[in-house]
């Protein structure tokens, strides 16, 4: 009788520790499923941002035609006459104020490592083959002798871009003086 008690106890807590194990694995699927549904909802959030900077710098390239003759010129690999203000060079670089990074020959807009996940961020972190990337909008952090260390949304840490490749938002160039009409007569 006493054996038979004991074999029913052990069942009983065999059973009760297959329930909880149950419950354990069960427990951690649903916390997994939600980190990474976490992790997916910050990845769209950065790629959000990210979007956002290119169409801005996008904007301003396309809204300023000396900023947007030097970008189809790199485009077309001529070089632009003009001189463009440029942070560092130009005009003073200052810190937290937000620059317009163009290149002049393909390269990776962002670096390779570290990146969010995702295919823009994939793609902006791959060399083209024959083009500049697109414009990109930047935070600028600090000099660096001939480059700068910016951070832009779509990179997770600061990054070091030379400075010939940063242009002021508003360059001088664009500013003309107002002229009554006729006056050209």
């Amino acid at each position: 009788m006493k054996k038979l008690e004991i074999v029913t106890g052990l069942a009983q807590y065999k059973v009760l520790l297959a329930i909880l194990g149950v419950l354990a694995a069960w427990a951690s699927f649903e916390g997994w499923k939600w980190n990474q549904a976490q992790h997916e909802k910050y990845i769209a959030q950065k790629e959000e941002a990210c979007k956002q900077r290119l169409a801005t710098a996008d904007r301003y390239v396309q809204s300023n035609r000396f900023l947007q003759a030097e970008y189809y010129a790199h485009k077309t690999q001529s070089p632009l006459k003009i001189k463009l203000e440029k942070p560092g060079i130009t005009t003073s670089f200052q810190a937290e104020k937000e620059y317009i990074l163009m290149y002049n020959k393909p390269v990776h807009l962002i670096p390779e490592n570290p990146r969010y996940e995702g295919s823009l961020f994939e793609r902006l972190s791959r060399q083209p083959t024959k083009y500049p990337p697109e414009p990109l909008m930047v935070t600028g952090k600090k000099l660096l002798g001939n480059n700068a260390e910016v951070i832009s949304a779509c990179s997770p840490k600061t990054f070091i871009v030379p400075l010939d490749n940063l242009y002021e938002t508003n360059q001088k160039l664009d500013i003309s003086p107002y002229l009554p009409p006729f006056s050209s007569f």
